[in-house]
């Protein structure tokens, strides 16, 4: 059963035994929302009023895919850094 609450969508459950651990049932829609399924890795943190469940995220997933999209702009590896310089260029590098 879901209840509307302006800002929120809230769900009733109750708490299930799973082996010798206990759990709760959490509706696909819900699981989609966040892109989680059951081999996704989440937090659960202690709130003074309640549990949260949250995807645990990681900040370098998307690196792969936006390096190979900078790769596919026509420039080179060799190529990120021409043209640009700093004070040890100038100064302190001997060629």
């Amino acid at each position: 059963m879901y209840y509307i609450n302006y800002t929120n969508v809230i769900m009733r459950s109750n708490i299930r035994r799973i082996g010798n651990s206990k759990g709760i049932v959490i509706p696909p829609a819900f699981l989609a929302e966040f892109k989680l399924d059951k081999d996704s890795d989440v937090e659960i943190e202690l709130k003074k009023d309640g549990i949260l469940i949250k995807p645990l995220s990681n900040p370098r997933d998307d690196w792969e895919k936006m390096f190979s999209d900078a790769m596919h702009e026509d420039a080179s590896e060799s190529d990120f850094f021409e043209g640009l310089s700093n004070e040890f260029d100038d100064k302190e590098w001997k060629w």
